[in-house]
């Protein structure tokens, strides 16, 4: 059958936005998906990233490394320009890190690693009594008396009846973003706590932890699941010592890079497609899920319609931002530069949830917006994306928040992307190179139809 490649079908949705649909949309869009899972460009570049240049926590060289990186490769895509934006971000060191618990007889080491932001032990460790709290509430009910001189173990749980393992994730991180700087002021001298992941392995889980504005900080640390386990059955027989090591720390600041790299529209370069993902990753793995991926996703996005011979309309904008992981720095700096120079996005998309396969996008626009993108549902469901849910972005994108007003989130499925999150399990070996590129191709189709929007 002939393509009718000029015509536009143009219909009016339930918001009134007149819709353009190219005649060959279908066409379009099944051949940007045959290119990502022809070629797998986007998984050739972040086997690179994770296995030539590996883990690439804030203030390492490695970060700029993959900065440089991705910047060649957006040229070598094609890019009309890509450049490096220095971000000042913290230095983070982790050393040797291990613990101890004794209950009588002989000490049972326990999986253990430092939390992201948190101050060392002093060089001979820490070793005191451990109390075992299951929320801030009963840390609470303890208070000065029941917690002073000790360390506290939080054995909290991310809530394995959600269907939605970041809505879990959510009510559980508090506990590692503010545990220590709670215990802190009821005298504990350290805190430990079950890792936040559904997987009940022995590997701990990393990530960011805060002290806020308070002058009492303690060395915080995770431990594993299993290792949760048993320091919860000593406990159950009585008095339990926990010695804690680590040897961590920021130290001072380093200069690394966000990566933008513009694919210049034909005929609206000046209303941009912001599509992004962050080049930082946490130090214990290769940071293949979290969030190479998303690199790789972004990065695909301009590639996968360039090689289908598609033009865009409007410049397709990639950033890949530095530190994410440990204050946002990258994103805020970015927004910050965006609002002294007048850069407003027309779109502006994110992908930070692992590399399975597709499910859908999250929304964060008006209503009417919503509904127009909803519209395209008919051409994507066949390849998996059936969620096209309110409420969408990414935490990068919120420095833009109350500046743009279109914002997007890639959602993948993610019943195992806590297995692997922020932990040594964290590498290439954790990615199927045919989902990662499924999502990519779902990120350009869905670009490829806004951008033959009015």
């Amino acid at each position: 059958m002939k393509k009718l490649t000029l015509f536009l079908f143009i219909f009016f949705g339930p918001t009134g936005y007149s819709q353009e649909v190219p005649a060959d949309a279908k066409e379009a869009i099944k051949a940007i998906y045959t290119e990502a899972l022809g070629q797998q460009q986007g998984y050739q570049w972040l086997h690179h990233i994770c296995t030539e240049i590996g883990p690439r926590p804030s203030g390492s060289e490695a970060s700029n490394e993959a900065a440089r990186y991705t910047m060649q490769m957006m040229l070598d895509a094609g890019a009309d320009t890509a450049w490096l934006q220095p971000v000042e971000v913290p230095k983070w060191h982790r050393g040797d890190e291990w613990s101890k618990a004794y209950a009588g007889g002989a000490p049972i080491s326990l999986p253990t690693t430092a939390l992201g932001g948190s101050v060392p032990t002093p060089a001979e460790g820490v070793k005191a009594e451990v109390v075992e709290v299951g929320s801030f509430e009963e840390l609470e009910a303890l208070g000065e008396e029941g917690i002073k001189g000790k360390i506290v173990f939080y054995n909290t749980y991310m809530d394995h009846s959600l269907i939605s393992t970041f809505n879990a994730y959510g009510g559980a991180v508090k506990y590692r973003w503010a545990g220590a700087m709670e215990a802190g002021k009821y005298g504990a001298v350290a805190t430990v706590m079950r890792s936040v992941t559904l997987l009940r392995d022995d590997l701990p889980h990393t990530g960011a932890m805060s002290y806020g504005d308070s002058e009492v900080k303690v060395p915080s640390a995770a431990i594993s699941w299993q290792a949760a386990d048993k320091l919860s059955a000593m406990l159950e027989g009585g008095k339990v010592e926990l010695e804690l090591y680590l040897d961590c720390g920021v130290q001072g600041t380093a200069t690394n890079y966000n990566m933008i790299a513009d694919f210049k529209g034909s005929e609206k370069p000046e209303e941009i497609m912001l599509v992004g993902g962050h080049i930082d990753s946490w130090d214990l793995g290769q940071g293949a899920q979290d969030d190479g991926a998303g690199c790789a996703h972004a990065m695909q996005v301009p590639n996968l319609m360039r090689k289908t011979g598609y033009q865009n309309k409007r410049t397709v904008r990639v950033v890949l931002w530095a530190n994410e992981e440990f204050g946002l720095d990258g994103a805020k700096e970015y927004a910050r530069w965006a609002k002294e120079h007048g850069v407003h996005h027309w779109v502006a998309m994110e992908s930070d949830g692992g590399g399975d396969v597709p499910r859908g996008f999250g929304i964060g626009a008006d209503d009417d917006r919503i509904e127009q993108v909803r519209t395209f549902k008919s051409l994507l469901s066949p390849y998996g994306l059936h969620v096209f849910a309110k409420g969408g972005g990414g935490a990068d994108l919120s420095p833009l928040r109350g500046y743009d007003n279109f914002f997007i989130g890639y959602r993948p499925e993610s019943q195992r992307y806590f297995d692997f999150h922020h932990s040594a399990r964290d590498n290439i070996d954790a990615i199927h190179p045919r989902s990662l590129e499924m999502g990519a191709a779902s990120m350009s189709a869905l670009y490829y139809l806004l951008d033959n929007l009015d």
